[in-house]
């Protein structure tokens, strides 16, 4: 926990710092944020992490979000596209957030849709999970939908559902 120190007559005390507070900073929800994500097992299953990864999004003032930079899907899929999405607060402490991206096979065909939603929670204070200092972040939980296409007539193959966990630290500059 970071401290500060304070003075009371003469004294030195350590003080707890302050914690950052979402309504002293209406914009934090606003710009670039890295995140560590885990693909679970929805509830009531036991706790099972299936696959962990990062990722890294952007949300802009006017509620649009662009996430990028985690793995690509499964074969046949070999590249995927950015995800383009929306985000929105709904208090002081708590956004919803929503993309789609697209996986791609060798020769470009469409073969998954890949929809992501999140509900965040801001957390004051540092992360303990995360050796950086960060005055706050996110954590969430969400579902997955993953609609797995035919490439030769973009049928649907089949539909994959399932749940994510997130932790998102902001990309801040360094006084």
């Amino acid at each position: 926990m970071l401290a500060v120190t304070c003075a009371v007559a003469g004294v030195v005390i350590l003080c707890p710092a302050p914690a950052v507070r979402a309504e002293a900073h209406p914009g934090v929800f606003v710009g670039t944020w890295l995140n560590d994500v885990k693909i679970v097992a929805c509830a009531p299953a036991p706790p099972i992490v299936f696959l962990t990864f990062q990722s890294m999004l952007t949300q802009t003032s006017d509620g649009t979000l662009v996430e990028g930079g985690s793995p690509g899907g499964p074969p046949p899929g070999v590249w995927r596209s950015a995800g383009f999405g929306i985000w929105k607060k709904k208090s002081a402490h708590r956004i919803v957030q929503f993309f789609r991206l697209h996986g791609f096979d060798g020769l470009g065909r469409l073969v998954s849709i890949t929809e992501v939603t999140s509900r965040a929670t801001l957390v004051d204070g540092d992360n303990p999970d995360t050796p950086n200092l960060e005055p706050y972040y996110l954590k969430g939980t969400g579902t997955n939908r993953i609609t797995n296409l035919n490439p030769a007539d973009g049928s649907v193959i089949n539909v994959i559902e399932g749940c994510n966990e997130s932790t998102s630290a902001p990309v801040l500059f360094q006084h």
